[in-house]
């Protein structure tokens, strides 16, 4: 039996043993140089590029909703203590998470209203001074 020094000595001597295929496989372009074939592959033959569609988008874009609605269930699992919520003359009580839950969602609410009617209000001066230059167009004719 034969002892070997080092790993890198038995791994020599295994790859020794072992059959050399690209030295047998044909050269893809013999202009190009050493590039083997690979196995089934027709040589000459050019791979075509999958593109994406709207459906692989879409599952692109599922995904993180999927992630979110995760954590989202995660937490209410782990938050399920029931808490004392008041809002103005309404009181009651709720899931910790619950209560968590709507708050955010109410912030979120408030943000998109806000955000609305700044954006009707830069939209209602780009109309106006669009409508203005046009004006002072057609009085110069």
């Amino acid at each position: 039996m034969v002892y070997f020094a080092s790993l890198e000595e038995q791994i020599g001597a295994l790859m020794e043993n072992q059959p050399d295929d690209e030295d047998n496989a044909p050269l893809a372009n013999p202009e190009q140089g050493d590039v083997p074939v690979e196995a089934g592959v027709e040589a000459g033959t050019t791979s075509e590029v999958i593109l994406s569609t709207r459906t692989s988008r879409a599952w692109i874009r599922l995904l993180p909703v999927l992630v979110v609605l995760v954590v989202i269930l995660v937490f209410v699992f782990q938050n399920p203590k029931d808490v004392k919520v008041s809002l103005f003359t309404f009181s009651g009580t709720l899931p910790l998470s619950v209560a968590l839950l709507g708050a955010v969602i109410l912030g979120a609410l408030m943000a998109l209203a806000l955000g609305s009617v700044r954006i009707f209000q830069l939209r209602r001066q780009v109309h106006r001074k669009t409508e203005g230059s046009e004006g002072d167009n057609r009085r110069l004719r």
